[in-house]
């Protein structure tokens, strides 16, 4: 390449000797040296390889690749060859990939023609732009790097087979295959803010996945032979027992990526394959969020603010798994932590540091559970007690009647609604009259993707959403809404980019004071807090399908249609 670069005119001998120089410290391909330096860019270095290689150059990136195109090629295969199909021709029977590997290209073209027995046309991209498309067909910035990492793995080594000597991987360096490996799958899952990363195990190959915005999708697959080394080499990094592989272990370790610390919740199962393990991430910056970060209105904004300006009482977040409930109770607490407050929390696990509130990990094998916790609290003198999560009747007794002796508290519960809160607990078997003097309000929450605000499409708002808009905005007379686009760099081709909160606020007032008494369902409850003021998380989130920030198509995938 350096001979080439030379020929064409594009650096002198004296910056190519200075490139070699830096690649012997940094041991990176030289391409990836000399633009590093800023000698050159991809593009020139591309141009350059396909004319001397007669091998077109694709520089603008594919719209829309469909899915019958894709499945036309294997995964596993596109990403052993470092290819992505993106058009077929019927009349030619002719298939075009792309690649970033230009002396690949022959193999390519032997092994893509043999597995689907059509023809096959090859074409370039640079690395930047095959790492976009990547992200936009198979759902997750790959990057060329990861997929050589991936083909870097000796299969042949002993020890990356199943039955390799444990012992043996500790001795080696965090430069093999396996740490290499771990550490680019890590690197893909920051770069696209994934909160999980999952590594399955099956008969032939494993594969890994990342959860971004709520949604798994598939990141990479590697040989089945090293899944093995690649969990041990996990369990090294969690501190855990690395010779037992019969039963779930739980651990953690945390990485500086940077200027900016991740911490990692790591969870290991045994399948019938091999050990299955989902990793958590959580950014340690993240424990700063505020009451405003969350994307409430500003109508649930006050509503929420107003629940807890009370001195005591009990406040709960409402929604399923994954929903933010763990992240509101932050910003919460972020909100109400001062100097002149003890804050003190039972959490499960404790997965934000908040500085200066008291924080303990719950552990059911000592029997140390949130209820425990809740008994030694008020003899702590707190003023604001935060309960990880109100799982049994047990716990919902002794919160109340925290709550009830000058205590504010805050704390979570799963249901699918917020009036379903109140039902919820009263099934338990809480006492309705201490629910009652005690029970602040609730709010229930969801997730919902963003459009990207750079390809996002707008049009008219459709007839049946617009009594809802007009209740929302009673002054607009036109109303739009946003739906996804073709998908862009901004948004590496997903057309979504981030995730905000969809809210409803119920707040505890006398009409659902008479219900709770007389036990009522939790429908009669959910139309007396319609009455209150409450805004369903429908309501909430066709606010923000007029205001541009989500499509209802997501709206839909997430809440479903109002509650009748």
């Amino acid at each position: 390449m350096g001979e080439l670069l030379l020929e064409k005119g594009l650096i002198s001998k004296i910056a190519l000797n200075e490139a070699f120089e830096m690649q012997k410290k940094v041991k990176k391909p030289i391409g990836e040296v000399l633009v590093g330096m800023g000698l050159v860019t991809w593009d020139e270095i591309y141009r350059a390889l396909a004319d001397q290689y007669e091998v077109p150059l694709l520089e603008r990136i594919p719209a829309n690749v469909s899915t019958q195109v894709l499945s036309m090629v294997p995964t596993t295969v596109a990403e052993r060859l470092g290819v992505i199909p993106v058009e077929y021709n019927p009349d030619s029977k002719q298939l075009k990939v792309v690649t970033t590997n230009v002396l690949k290209v022959p193999k390519i073209k032997r092994e893509l023609s043999f597995i689907i027995n059509d023809k096959i046309e090859i074409m370039l991209m640079t690395p930047a732009n095959f790492s976009t498309l990547y992200k936009a067909t198979y759902g997750y910035e790959a990057g060329t790097e990861s997929l050589s990492i991936r083909q870097s793995f000796d299969l042949d080594s002993p020890t990356t087979e199943d039955n390799a000597d444990d012992n043996e991987l500790l001795k080696e360096e965090d430069e093999t295959p396996v740490a290499r490996f771990i550490n680019s799958l890590i690197d893909i899952s920051i770069k696209n803010d994934a909160s999980d990363i999952h590594l399955e195990p099956y008969e032939k190959i494993a594969i890994s996945r990342i959860r971004v915005d709520g949604v798994l999708g598939h990141s990479l697959s590697y040989p089945r032979k090293v899944h093995n080394s690649v969990v041990s080499k996990i369990k090294v990094m969690c501190q855990l027992d690395i010779s037992e592989k019969r039963l779930p272990q739980d651990g953690k370790f945390y990485i500086k990526k940077a200027g900016e610390q991740y911490d990692f919740r790591v969870s290991t199962m045994p399948t019938i394959h091999g050990e299955k393990v989902v990793m958590r991430l959580l950014k340690v910056s993240s424990s700063k969020s505020e009451l405003k970060d969350l994307g409430l209105s500003d109508y649930n904004y006050k509503r929420f603010a107003q629940l807890i300006d009370n001195p005591h009482g009990i406040i709960l977040i409402s929604g399923p798994t994954g929903s933010g409930k763990s992240t509101t109770l932050v910003a919460v607490l972020n909100q109400l932590n001062s100097e002149k407050v003890n804050i003190i929390t039972a959490e499960d696990p404790v997965e934000y540091t908040i500085y200066g509130v008291s924080q303990c990990q719950v552990n059911p094998e000592i029997n140390l559970t949130f209820a425990r916790y809740l008994r030694s609290f008020l003899r702590q003198d707190p003023d604001i007690i935060m309960v990880g999560e109100i799982r049994d009747r047990e716990t919902a007794a002794l919160a109340i009647e925290a709550s009830l002796t000058g205590h504010l508290v805050l704390s979570t519960i799963h249901t699918n609604s917020a009036p379903g809160a109140i039902s919820r607990l009263i099934n338990m078997g809480v006492d309705p009259f201490l629910l009652n003097a005690s029970l602040l309000g609730v709010v229930g929450q969801r997730l919902v993707r963003k459009l990207c605000p750079e390809c996002r499409l707008e049009s008219p708002l459709r007839d049946e959403l617009l009594p809802y808009a007009e209740k929302i905005y009673p002054d607009k007379n036109e109303f739009y809404e946003y739906n996804v686009g073709e998908g862009c760099s901004e948004c590496r081709g997903n057309s979504y980019k981030g995730r905000t909160g969809i809210h409803e606020v119920l707040i505890n007032d006398n009409r659902i004071r008479d219900l709770i008494i007389a036990k009522s369902s939790e429908y009669a409850i959910d139309e007396a807090a319609r009455k209150g003021g409450m805004r369903t998380l429908f309501e909430d989130a066709i606010q923000k399908v007029v205001d541009g920030i989500t499509s209802l198509d997501e709206v839909l995938r997430v809440v479903g249609h109002e509650r009748q």
